[in-house]
């Protein structure tokens, strides 16, 4: 819902205020309806509430459309020339934050292992050809 300072407060109840993919000549691979909730979950992203201002004249950076996001309990700020930018970058910064998480939790399990290794050398085998018979 738009309020006299051009922001939009975001709630899941609030209806599509944007323009058809059509309209807009969109290269997102899934239709945005404009109504952020919707359009994330679409994504696979769980939007828990937003504002999003769109300002009159581009800001320092040549953003037209900025917003702060509650993305899964972790807040986000963007700017974006477009909604669609908007919610791209949205999606893109969320994919980076689960390859980071990703390589992180890798790396602690890589760290686990050497230690078990570390504590149980009778494991370490030196030899590839080593067959068990039991």
């Amino acid at each position: 819902m738009l309020n006299e300072s051009n922001q939009f407060h975001g709630c899941a109840a609030n209806d599509s205020f944007g323009t058809s993919t059509y309209e807009t000549r969109s290269n997102s691979p899934i239709a945005l309806i404009g109504n952020p909730y919707i359009d994330l979950s679409a994504y696979g992203i769980d939007l828990h509430g937003c504002t999003i201002r769109y300002l009159r004249k581009p800001n320092v950076k040549g953003n037209i459309i900025t917003g702060i996001f509650s993305i899964s309990g972790r807040i986000e700020t963007a700017g974006a020339t477009s909604y669609e930018s908007l919610i791209l970058f949205l999606v893109d910064k969320r994919k980076e934050y689960h390859r980071y998480v990703s390589e992180c939790r890798q790396l602690k399990r890589q760290r686990n292992y050497e230690s078990w290794l570390a504590r149980h050398p009778e494991f370490i085998f030196h030899n590839c050809n080593v067959t068990f018979v039991g």
